[in-house]
């Protein structure tokens, strides 16, 4: 099946959708050629650096009637919120979005400020201003994930779900199916890790169409959203998806084997640890540690070209020696890992 009515909306969007981020290779050919493939659901946010700029020149050619499009703001106080709201609007060229998310609400904190800042107030005076369709939340925290689905505020809900990181799929997402919400996935790739070269990086091997497989197989799962920054990209997810194969039970649990990860402080590179008060590059080290963690005193020579990385990017960079251990970082991270630890452990590669 490659259109699903997501939740109770009533929109009809692609079982695999087009996640527009702040990557330099999206833009708007690549969009375009998505949506001639058949995609019709763009994601995209308010800080995916020019992502939405460039959502709107493909919609200049496209035409905004034929594609279903949200977009996400971070903006915990009001006015912040309202701005970004606006500023999105203005970006994209539209002057209504399908679905508004809140932007990874991911901690208590975070539920709490969404609830008592007036933000879920203003998801829905939009609503009813018509200036959008649909309300959304995207979460990464098990938790919290529950109390969003539950809360009954929101139409559509966006988890963070892969063959790496299966959880979900025995707790929120038959929860957000119960309550008749809409379930989007991000990070059905595991930010690009389920993947034949990272994985392979990684110790282990898993193809993207495995991955992709795994998640759109879920009877449960809208849309899942795959970051599409080149054209062969595009061409080989639509490759996948238009092959719509039966997937079985036995084969989604050998997927799931294949990804089986060494070690769960994996970095999956979603920059929200980002800035580093010290100008500290956390996700490119992290990004070197994955696979010295695989490869360390068993592959020297794989070890080696670690260490001349480590080595380059530090030159032009704050090593991660001069980590203050103040847990900003850690407070940002969804997948709540130790950094200031991981900052130590990194010193193993110089």
């Amino acid at each position: 099946m490659k259109y699903k009515t997501l939740g109770k909306t009533g929109l009809t969007v692609s079982t695999v959708g087009y996640g527009a981020l702040g990557l330099p290779g999206v833009s708007a050919e690549t969009i375009r050629a998505a949506v001639d493939g058949g995609i019709n659901y763009i994601d995209t946010a308010r800080g995916y650096a020019d992502s939405e700029l460039k959502l709107g020149e493909a919609l200049k050619h496209i035409g905004r009637e034929k594609v279903i499009v949200s977009s996400k703001w971070m903006a915990r106080e009001l006015d912040g919120f309202k701005k970004g709201f606006c500023e999105s609007l203005e970006r994209i060229g539209t002057d209504y979005l399908d679905i508004m998310f809140t932007h990874d609400v991911s901690t208590a904190d975070c539920w709490r400020r969404v609830r008592e800042n007036g933000i879920v107030d203003y998801l829905y005076e939009l609503k009813a201003a018509g200036r959008i369709r649909h309300t959304g939340c995207s979460t990464h925290d098990l938790k919290i994930g529950g109390e969003i689905i539950k809360s009954g505020l929101f139409e559509v809900v966006m988890l963070a779900y892969n063959a790496a990181d299966p959880e979900i799929e025995t707790t929120l997402i038959p929860l957000a199916k119960e309550h008749g919400l809409g379930i989007v996935i991000m990070k059905p790739l595991g930010g690009g890790v389920l993947t034949e070269k990272r994985s392979r990086e990684l110790g282990f091997e898993v193809s993207a169409e495995e991955a992709l497989r795994f998640v759109t197989s879920n009877p449960d799962v809208d849309s899942a959203l795959v970051g599409l920054d080149r054209i062969e990209y595009v061409e080989e997810i639509l490759r996948i998806w238009y092959e719509d194969r039966t997937v079985t039970e036995g084969e989604r649990r050998r997927i799931v084997d294949k990804a089986a990860i060494k070690g769960r402080n994996y970095c999956r590179g979603c920059r929200y640890c980002l800035p580093c008060p010290k100008d500290i590059p956390i996700p490119e080290l992290l990004r070197l540690y994955n696979r010295w963690e695989i490869f360390n005193q068993a592959d020297w020579a794989h070890m080696h070209r670690i260490t001349k990385e480590f080595s380059e990017l530090t030159a032009n960079a704050a090593p991660p020696a001069d980590c203050a251990k103040c847990g900003v970082c850690t407070e940002r991270c969804p997948y709540n890992l130790p950094i200031p630890d991981l900052m130590e452990k990194c010193e193993e590669m110089k």
